[in-house]
């Protein structure tokens, strides 16, 4: 066989011609050249091949077959083997690349060519760059041994195992049962076990000490991520591995080399058991001298130490998988600790009062229309909710009677009740987080075998106070008279929202079988798992029921039959709104320049925020920023010169396959990459296993991803490299691109930013998620839990525009739930946003720098918002099409300076009133400033009408 070289200088045609080819010497005519293709090749791959002749014309007989391909030589000189051409599809975003199908060559010469092919003089691999090209660990072993029960491979962390084939590196270089490694002090060095054979299951792995003759390294410093660790809550996790028979898994392990570990060679024996059967590997770990550097700076809490980071090649973050960075018990900005007085309990801006149920019997927020913290009350609910359980004949009984506080926590408080009726015990444990997200796990137990004819949680709600609703098949807007909705799992709901801007609940049902599901675009590969209870074959569901001043939300299960011993939960979770005070000062203050542009020039266009997104020269992998360090350092240097604060597109759903720890990854199986129908891109196709799910690919770098599971270890790896990138670069905050982890992540993430930089930032994105694809989900009912640790909202591709001001209000501007919103698509409507406080952002699709400048000579950010919705709005017009929203300046002596925003939803010009309120501002003549794409300078006189074009307005300044 000729010699096998990997050439990643040559450049062809990749979309016609596939990413790999053989450069193929022929030195005499011959009537068929044999050329042996060694690599695994995809399973889609059937024999597609192009063969160009060395005057570069294809030649007309070739085939591939039994792993070589023979083609007919155009006579003497070099021939170019193209054998994985393909034909793209889908789109630039989501490509689908699918192999050409195998040529049909001369049957009259195939019969010659199957006895006659010869080997060629020479052979060269290439591939069409570094990233495409095969490598050795994709190189099954020609003849892979047969028979035996468990062999155990040593391998480094230099070559990734690829492939479930066994590789011919294994058997050409001696590794089975051998491990040889060379580790610096004080790393965390990773390496491999690969496991091969039948009856593979349930294995495990002992590691041994290693000695040398006057020292050692205890076993304790070496660990297997593949087989456990510590989950995403903290709490121990071990993994069950099986492998089927004659197939590789690679066992991912690391040694904790301590920094003051012996240099030279530490030898040992690990011993790897599966299927009552166990393997012995003989180890080397060779130990360098310590190099002359100072030791790594101490690691914050919850991360483990050592990490000696360096190039990520080295695969050092591996550790980061059991991280628990973030998981304290700490409050952060802006809430207080849960405040306990007896039976209230107080969280900012809101309090719950319990009953002796353990339900709430009140929900109180002291936020104003405008957003505001106050001192007057709102009531959210007319009465206390309760849990209802009827029996076989309808009798209601409401079993929880006893209240019992079991903990005040700094960052929660607990309490617990219980009660019996109807054949069941009833155990209910809650607990109000610090942000307000008031958790109920209720457990229903049957006695013995009973008929229930519901199972009901009702919320009597104060009618007057929740005009709005979202959620349950409702666009977000104002609330319908009556909503009953019914549990359809191609509908991703199971929360609806009700409130205004001052007061407001979200109420989410589940079990303990919820699982995230996957969110944008994937809904379907992964929906929402009906809760056992609540869902009930069916029978459950959600209704509201006006009931004069009441409104009754009423969650139930309808009736069923439980089982003597049998355990059902309905849990609930309740998400008092607003989170917090609108900070409309911060919110002018932080202009927004999304685009990768020099300092200089970011710093030129007015902007405060630069956001940094993937594919660029500063964070070029999606989800992955660990490979250009000195050039995102620097960046954030010369931007915090410059008055300028640096954001990072970093979040979870994504993960680029560029990243070196993806086959260590891709060996936790759906610990972390969700699973799916496989596809995609070529690379995919070409190098990953079959059942991964193909996400985004950015062509300027081209870089295709994974989606990821959401849940599992690799939350702990994103913070802890999270709190790596504000430690090492400085970066002050994220840009998350939709969400795909839950409200505990959240959290965790937000401690991290604010213990690392002093005015850290977090805006979401998301596209409209409401249709059919994504499962009707209104995106901020979607992440409500999210909020309360979110900074700004830019809900942005397929938001309507031309929608009514409710759904404005409650979808799209963040401000019932305390956060302020920017718009994307189509640049958004800027007349309409300003009623708002919302613009477009620069860099994509709009230019709000006029506006900027408009803010700046009112002076915004000291002004107060008071929106159409808002009682106190001192402007209005005559028409309820026509809407005002004031941003008030009161200077020393009372008297009142504004910018009023009118915006039209009128489908025709009209012509409206603008009324003031005479207590509040001045009376006279009103002025339009020029504002470029705006509107054009004009003064009005008192009373004078102001004419409005459809979906415009007007800014206009009164009394300055």
């Amino acid at each position: 066989m000729p010699a096998l070289e990997v050439v990643s200088s040559a450049s062809w045609d990749a979309d016609a011609l596939g990413n790999h080819r053989a450069v193929v010497t022929v030195r005499s005519r011959a009537p068929a050249v044999a050329v042996p293709l060694p690599w695994r090749l995809p399973d889609r791959h059937r024999g597609g091949v192009v063969v160009h002749s060395p005057d570069g014309a294809p030649v007309p007989n070739a085939f591939v077959d039994a792993g070589r391909c023979v083609f007919e030589p155009a006579g003497p000189g070099e021939h170019l083997v193209y054998y994985l051409p393909y034909t793209a599809a889908g789109s630039r975003s989501y490509p689908e690349h699918e192999y050409l199908p195998p040529p049909t060559p001369e049957a009259t010469w195939r019969r010659v060519a199957a006895a006659a092919a010869t080997a060629p003089e020479s052979v060269c691999y290439q591939a069409i760059d570094e990233h495409h090209r095969y490598t050795e660990m994709e190189r099954p072993a020609a003849a892979p041994p047969a028979g035996p029960e468990l062999l155990v491979f040593g391998e480094d962390r230099e070559h990734p195992i690829r492939m479930r084939q066994l590789p011919a590196r294994w058997l050409e270089n001696d590794h089975c049962g051998r491990l040889r490694l060379r580790a610096e002090p004080g790393e965390y060095h990773a390496f491999q076990l690969g496991v091969y054979g039948t009856d593979v299951t349930d294995v495990a792995v002992e590691f041994g000490s290693l000695s040398t003759a006057d020292g050692g390294l205890g076993a304790g410093i070496f660990d297997c991520p593949t087989l456990g660790g510590t989950d995403e809550n903290g709490a121990p996790l071990h993994r069950r591995l099986d492998v089927p028979e004659y197939t590789v898994a690679a066992l991912w392990c690391g040694a904790a080399v301590p920094p003051d570990a012996r240099p030279g060679e530490h030898r040992g024996t690990f011993t790897v058991t599966a299927g009552g059967r166990s393997a012995t590997v003989e180890v080397t770990l060779t130990v360098a001298a310590p190099a002359p550097t100072p030791p790594p700076t101490a690691a914050p809490p919850g991360e483990p130490v050592g990490t000696h980071l360096g190039d990520p090649v080295a695969l050092r973050r591996l550790r980061w998988l059991n991280s628990r960075i973030g998981s304290d018990d700490s409050v952060v900005r802006p809430y207080h600790p849960v405040r306990v007085d007896g039976a209230a309990l107080r969280v900012l801006g809101r309090s719950v009062t319990l009953a002796d149920s353990g339900l709430p019997a009140r929900l109180t927020s002291f936020f104003t229309p405008d957003g505001q913290l106050g001192t007057a009350p709102t009531e959210l609910l007319a009465a206390p909710v309760t849990l209802t359980v009827r029996d076989a004949d309808g009798v209601p009984h409401e079993p929880l009677t006893a209240l019992r506080h079991d903990a005040a926590g700094r960052a929660h408080a607990d309490w617990s009740a219980h009660g019996s009726a109807a054949g069941v015990t009833v155990e209910l444990i809650g607990r109000l987080e610090f942000d307000g997200a008031l958790t109920l796990r209720i457990e229903l137990v049957a006695a013995d075998d009973v008929e229930l004819a519901d199972v009901a949680l009702e919320l009597p709600l104060r009618a007057d106070a929740v005009p709005y609703l979202m959620g349950l098949g409702v666009p977000g807007g104002t609330r319908p008279a009556t909503v009953d909705w019914h549990w359809d799992v191609a509908r991703n709901q199971d929360a609806v929202w009700l409130g205004n801007v001052a007061a407001g609940v979200q109420v989410r049902l589940s079990d303990e079988h919820y699982v995230r599901p996957l969110n944008t675009n994937f809904y379907h590969q992964r929906p929402l798992v009906l809760p056992e209870s609540w869902h009930n074959g069916g029978r459950g569901g959600i209704r509201t029921v006006a009931d004069g001043p009441v409104l009754r939300l009423r969650c139930y299960g309808g009736a069923r039959r439980l089982r003597a011993g049998q355990r059902l939960r309905f849990d609930a979770r309740l998400l008092p709104t607003p989170f917090k005070p609108v900070r409309t000062d911060r919110h002018f203050a932080q202009r927004y320049l999304h685009d990768c542009r020099p300092v200089d020039e970011a710093a030129a266009t007015g902007a405060t925020v630069v956001n940094i997104h993937h594919a660029t020269p500063v964070n070029p992998y999606l989800n992955y920023p660990f490979v250009t360090p000195e050039t995102m350092a620097s960046y954030v240097d010369q931007a915090h010169a410059a008055g300028l604060a640096v954001k990072l597109y970093y979040t979870v759903r994504e993960l680029s396959t560029r990243a070196p720890e993806l086959f260590a990854l891709l060996s936790l199986g759906d610990e972390v990459f969700a699973r799916g129908p496989g596809g995609g891109c070529s690379w995919l196709r070409e190098h990953v296993d079959t059942g991964y799910l193909p996400a985004w690919y950015a062509t300027p770098t081209e870089d295709s991803s994974l989606i990821v599971d959401g849940g599992g270890r690799f939350l702990n790896y994103y913070l802890a490299g999270l709190d790596h990138l504000v430690r090492s670069a400085g970066i002050d905050g994220i840009y998350l691109d939709d969400i795909a982890f839950d409200r505990s992540t959240m959290l965790r993430l937000r401690r991290i930013l604010d213990r690392g930089r002093p005015e850290p930032l977090i805006d979401v994105h998301s596209a409209n998620q409401y249709n059919e694809r994504d499962g009707f989900a209104s995106s901020a009912n979607l992440y409500l839990e999210h909020l309360p640790f979110t900074d700004r909202l830019w809900f942005g591709e397929y938001f309507d525009h031309d929608a009514s001001p409710d759904r404005w209000l409650v979808e799209m501007s963040g401000l019932p739930y305390g956060l302020t919103g920017e718009m994307l698509q189509d640049g958004g409507n800027p007349w309409r946003g300003m009623v708002f406080g919302m613009t477009g952002r620069l860099g994509h699709g709009a230019d709000p720098r006029p506006l900027w400048s408009e803010w700046d000579a009112f002076g915004i950010g000291a002004a107060r918002m008071l929106g159409w919705w808002s009682p106190a709005d001192p402007a209005g017009t005559d028409r309820d099409d026509v809407l005002a929203t004031t941003y008030l300046r009161t200077g020393p002596d009372g008297r009142g300076s504004a910018l009023v925003a009118v915006a039209s939803w009128a489908p025709e010009p009209v012509e409206v009133a603008l009324s003031l309120d005479p207590a509040v501002l001045p009376t006279g003549p009103v002025r339009a400033a020029s504002i470029d794409g705006f509107q054009p300078a004009r003064d009005f006189a008192p009373g004078e009408p102001l004419p409005v074009p459809p979906g415009r307005g007007w800014l206009l300044r009164v009394g300055w």
